[in-house]
């Protein structure tokens, strides 16, 4: 059960609103000050124009690209105009309030009392209508908790929700992770959190009337112009400010490579350490902001073969052509629930032990625990000669300290599924086959050059397993109950990744083994990136994630 959801600071959104849109204008004006209005403005049309000359609008993103257009017309109009006639800060004005009302989220209860009704019940009925058994309802629910594996620290987490303002950083694989991450958080019984959710999701009406009555903020990722970009960061700053627990996605969008992230994006990042300098300035209780990360792991991904054509296009530029993202064509995301719940896959999430704004660990009680072991007080970090303030170079160095220790954290909590194992074996393998061949090449071998001997396979995948058993133990990373125990691991990840994708990731037909496509098996071969188990990882000195080896494949 929820408790004390009336409370919770977002269920008073629609009263807060009206005040948070107005600072996030007035601190994103004052953040401006210093630039020539002219030429901040001037840049911004630019960007803009070019952005909308490039949409392509459907029926659900016509009106908001009429409003653009509308506002960036009169901005165009009014510097044509000479200053004394139209004053330059008031057209500034004018389009940082128009980005708040865009950015700017709405939190209906009524909605969300359905939402939170709806959502188990929609889970419950695919898992059950998709096994085709156990159709009690009052089975329902705790079939589904065998299905959505939760691990980690989340005691920990509910007790600093009650402490401070947590800022939940997931890793991104899918657009379903909106969804089920918000679900996750129910079960949790932690309330509604505001998150930000791209803007290519509330193309989609359905979803975007959820989104949109459900703390949901829209980011829109093809806006570049400074005026947004400032006008984004203070309203993540606004609302961790006021005690709203918030989500984001760090890495920015979509891990399309399939491994996890190790590049994030470190302004919407900042914000955290911005909101609790400004509380604690302010006097205000509950100042601390946590940073949480979560970690989730699917056997198959709904987007994996769009996403990875993306990545090796533009890593390979006229060697590969995009295809389309599939996300959201109605039936791939039905076809997805469905084998999800029907070919008994687990999805597994693991919740983070909490970090402090400048990334040391926190205990139960919400102190921070500094490098060498004791507690630390976060006033004396955020103090500069003796006054308590913003400093905007030491704040972008504990944000970057922050950023590093959250890949770290990524790659501890991450729960290797024998679906990433077996994918990583059987590429790893092959590999040794052509080491002379760099990834372009590599991935171009005809069907005859990636067929293995199935005991050959078998061996170098038991192999791995004992390498990931070690990293394990180490504390590296987290490895899943049949990875640890089941004799049958290697027929079960098989069978995994053969559940959704119309291509066998891999296919073991009598003594052989083989696959009909590398672009889906590099990306969920990718998942293992960055522990220093591939091929040629032991040339790489230094940072491992996101690395590559020298052939072009992640390391």
């Amino acid at each position: 059960m929820i408790e004390n959801v009336p409370d919770t600071p977002l269920f008073r959104f629609s009263e807060i609103r009206p005040r948070v849109l107005d600072s996030v204008v007035q601190r994103t004006l004052q953040d401006l000050a210093g630039n020539p209005p002219d030429q901040v403005l001037g840049e911004a049309l630019y960007l803009e124009r070019t952005r909308m000359r490039r949409l392509r609008d459907n029926i659900f993103t016509a009106s908001r690209t009429r409003r653009d257009r509308r506002l960036w017309g009169q901005i165009q109009s009014g510097l044509i105009r000479p200053a004394g006639r139209v004053d330059r800060g008031m057209l500034l004005e004018k389009s940082a309030r128009h980005f708040a009302e865009e950015i700017g989220g709405q939190f209906n209860p009524s909605v969300y009392q359905f939402a939170t009704g709806a959502l188990p019940y929609f889970f419950n009925w695919m898992f059950n209508a998709a096994s085709l058994r156990h159709f009690m309802p009052w089975k329902q629910q705790d079939l589904l908790h065998k299905q959505i594996k939760i691990g980690g620290e989340v005691d920990h987490l509910r007790r600093l929700s009650k402490q401070g303002t947590i800022l939940l950083v997931p890793t991104h694989q899918s657009n379903i992770d909106s969804v089920m991450i918000g679900y996750i958080i129910y079960q949790l019984g932690l309330g509604p959190f505001s998150y930000g959710a791209g803007l290519n999701l509330f193309q989609n009406p359905v979803l975007s009337f959820l989104m949109s009555n459900l703390g949901a903020y829209t980011v829109d990722r093809r806006k570049s112009n400074l005026i947004y970009k400032q006008t984004l960061k203070n309203y993540s700053t606004a609302i961790l400010r006021e005690g709203v627990h918030s989500i984001f996605f760090p890495g920015g969008g979509r891990a399309r490579s399939g491994a996890i992230e190790s590049r994030l994006k470190l302004g919407l990042l900042g914000t955290a350490l911005d909101a609790q300098v400004e509380n604690l300035v302010e006097g205000r209780e509950k100042s601390s902001v946590y940073v949480v990360p979560m970690v989730t792991s699917y056997h198959f991904v709904l987007e994996a073969a769009s996403l990875i054509e993306e990545y090796l296009a533009d890593a390979g530029k006229h060697r590969y052509l995009p295809i389309d993202d599939d996300s959201f064509q109605p039936f791939r995301v039905a076809k997805f629930f469905w084998k999800l719940f029907s070919a008994h896959s687990t999805v597994t999430v693991r919740v983070g032990r909490a970090m402090d704004v400048f990334g040391n660990l926190v205990d139960d009680e919400g102190r921070s625990i500094g490098p060498n072991g004791t507690t630390i007080d976060p006033r004396a970090w955020l103090t500069t000669r003796g006054e308590l303030c913003k400093n905007s170079q030491r704040d972008r160095e504990y944000t970057e300290r922050l950023g590093s220790r959250l890949v770290e954290r990524f790659h501890q909590e991450n729960t290797v599924l024998s679906s990433h194992l077996v994918a990583f074996s059987y590429f790893e393998t092959l590999r040794t086959q052509y080491p002379e061949l760099d990834l372009f090449r590599f991935l171009r071998l005809t069907p005859e050059q990636r067929t293995l001997p199935r005991e050959k396979f078998f061996s170098r995948a038991e192999h791995h397993r004992e390498e990931v058993l070690r990293k394990a133990s180490a504390g590296e990373l987290h490895a899943c109950p049949e990875i640890t125990s089941s004799p049958n691991w290697i027929e079960e990840g098989v069978r995994q990744l053969g559940q959704f994708h119309d291509a066998a990731v891999i296919r073991v037909s009598g003594d052989e083994v083989t696959t009909d496509d590398l672009s889906l098996l590099y990306y969920y071969r990718n998942r293992l990136a960055g522990y220093g188990l591939s091929l040629r990882a032991s040339e790489l000195r230094g940072q491992l994630k996101g690395a590559h080896d020298r052939k072009g494949f992640l390391a």
